[in-house]
């Protein structure tokens, strides 16, 4: 039993670091990403493995980064060097991690031919609204927090 607790365990804490909203940032970029890749290109397995590693540490990494925060908070409600250092580098990894999937997506995705591929996909002003309209989701879905419990 102590095993599938865990795993309840597991999935409080990814609900809970999904509160964040730089960890909303993360995982609409990602789906964006995922679906980007799905609809415009044919990556093989490894690259499929690549990405989804990449975009798995990156939410990942921001995970740690809120617990860390959240923890940090709670054991110094002041000020403190020592604190303030802590979750400048949690904050720091984010950031490595980040620039590092920039990095991955660069190399997997930069292809000029797929750029006017995916201009005249957006073309048609019904995808270009759909569009707009899945972006304005995603901006209402990191903004506005979610209600505070009671």
């Amino acid at each position: 039993m102590r095993f599938f607790r865990s795993f309840y365990c597991a999935a409080r804490g990814i609900v809970e670091a999904a509160k964040g909203r730089n960890f909303k940032i993360m995982l609409c970029i990602g789906a964006l990403v995922i679906f980007f890749a799905a609809r415009f290109y044919e990556l093989s397995a490894a690259e499929w493995a690549v990405m989804f590693l990449t975009v798995g540490a990156v939410l990942s990494i921001e995970a740690v980064n809120t617990s860390v925060e959240r923890l940090a908070d709670k054991v110094c409600g002041e000020k403190d060097e020592l604190i303030r250092k802590c979750k400048d580098c949690a904050a720091g990894g984010s950031l490595i991690i980040s620039v590092f999937a920039v990095a991955v997506g660069v190399s997997l995705f930069w292809r000029e031919e797929k750029f006017s591929e995916i201009l005249n996909f957006f073309s048609e002003p019904l995808r270009i609204v759909i569009l707009a309209a899945v972006l304005v989701l995603m901006a209402i879905f990191v903004i506005f927090p979610r209600r505070k419990e009671k």
